[in-house]
């Protein structure tokens, strides 16, 4: 079956206070949230914290639920409008496949969040990186863009791919050279440039999943 693969974190689902919440409580001072709206993670730690192993590592124990304190603040999440609205559409005539850095200890949570946002979440499937590729990421043995192309590959394995819809530029060049159709981008305008997608190998960049809903995709 023809497959879309929708990445979920600020493509479905907006982070943006709980990723707040967890930079507010690993600094231990406040942070306007306009500072997580418009920057990458690794400069706000550039900015904040500049070299601290400490901080870099506990944020993401916390954003991913590692920590008591990352469930807790699970709630913060909220869905992008119109996103369930067309994943809807989609999974009548496509497999859908979420795919997501979150770890695998997320895994129920995931589905959870995803099922009260109104995602489909029948005949679907969920890829989640493993608790050793975070290990490897967290300890500067592989990237993020080394991590994504692993997890894409192995999906891309399985499926026959024809949609990919995703937040993060640099990672467009992993679906390009796999050969994928169409390269949706879910432009985060505050921090990159529609340039920055097309650049990178998106065939499309929209600002809102209404216009995808709007054009009939």
């Amino acid at each position: 079956m023809l497959t879309v693969l929708v990445d979920i974190d600020d493509t479905l689902v907006d982070t943006t206070r709980r990723r707040w919440a967890a930079w507010r409580r690993v600094l231990g001072q406040e942070l306007p949230l306009k500072i997580v709206e418009g920057h990458r993670t690794h400069d706000i730690l550039r900015i904040y914290a500049p070299s601290n192993r400490d901080v870099w590592e506990r944020f993401w124990r916390i954003l991913l639920c590692w920590e008591e304190e990352g469930i807790e603040i699970l709630n913060l999440d909220t869905p992008l409008p119109h996103a369930a609205e067309v994943l809807k559409r989609w999974s009548k005539k496509y497999k859908v496949v979420y795919f997501t850095g979150r770890s695998k200890n997320m895994y129920d949570f995931t589905l959870d969040e995803l099922k009260k946002f109104g995602f489909p979440v029948e005949n679907v499937d969920l890829a989640m990186l493993s608790l050793d590729d975070w290990k490897m990421y967290l300890n500067a043995k592989a990237s993020a863009i080394q991590l994504r192309s692993k997890l894409f590959s192995s999906i891309h394995a399985r499926y026959e791919i024809v949609r990919v819809v995703d937040d993060i530029p640099v990672y467009f060049s992993v679906y390009k050279k796999f050969g994928v159709p169409e390269r949706i981008g879910i432009q985060r305008s505050k921090i990159y440039s529609r340039q920055e997608y097309l650049s990178h190998g998106a065939t499309r960049v929209v600002n809102k999943w209404k216009q995808l809903r709007d054009n009939g995709d």
